[in-house]
């Protein structure tokens, strides 16, 4: 796995191999974008936003998740869909990746 943020290069995508259909803001590909309240007294001290989203951000502090165009949270409250469904795809997906990358 390639290490380059602050740079636009999709490198999860790309370590999945799905990178033609996802991983970056590009017309004719999906698209997830989080905003993230900065302003948090958690995230107010640090200066690299990098490093506050790394190493400070909860999942508190998001704001807003657009997801393949659709609005799914705003002002932290899910908006469009099962929070116990997601919780379950989420799920099923993880084992999905772990096995797929044969990890322990």
């Amino acid at each position: 796995m390639r290490s380059c943020a602050p740079c636009a290069i999709p490198d999860g995508a790309v370590d999945l191999g799905i990178a033609d259909r996802t991983g970056s803001l590009t017309p004719g590909k999906r698209a997830d974008i989080l905003l993230v309240r900065t302003g948090d007294i958690n995230m107010a001290p640090m200066g690299d936003p990098y490093e506050a989203l790394v190493t400070l951000a909860q999942p508190r502090n998001v704001d807003t998740v657009i997801a393949d165009g659709r609005t799914l949270l705003r002002a932290g409250r899910f908006t469009a869909l099962d929070h116990s469904g997601i919780l379950r795809a989420a799920t099923e997906t993880a084992k999905t990746l772990v096995a797929r990358a044969k990890w322990p």
